[in-house]
């Protein structure tokens, strides 16, 4: 599971980013700005998967595990903003699936 000292430095580097956007653009990214960011990496992840697997050539300057570390940042960043409590709703989500699945603690 995410540790508190995880996710507060996700809200750290967040948070720092915000402060360059007010400063570069007068104002934060919206959500809908955030979530395009997240499609964006999204994107580039599709593509390292697909080089990967030899399915694609290498064009990006990112690396595989890099781009899925950043997606997940900013899915924790999202869920911030929305107010939801993701460490909460992670354990909500695995407990439904286990119980479906008969899965066993």
């Amino acid at each position: 599971m995410l540790t508190d000292d995880l996710l507060k430095r996700c809200q750290d580097v967040r948070q720092a980013y915000r402060e360059l956007e007010i400063k570069h653009h007068q104002k934060e990214w919206t959500i809908e700005e955030d979530l395009l960011a997240l499609t964006n990496d999204i994107g580039h992840m599709n593509r390292l998967v697909m080089t990967k697997q030899g399915r694609y050539y290498d064009e990006t300057p990112y690396k595989l595990e890099h781009k899925l570390a950043e997606n997940i940042w900013w899915l924790i960043a999202l869920a911030d903003r929305l107010d939801i409590d993701i460490q909460q709703e992670m354990e909500t989500f695995l407990v439904q699936k286990e119980e479906l699945l008969g899965i066993k603690k």
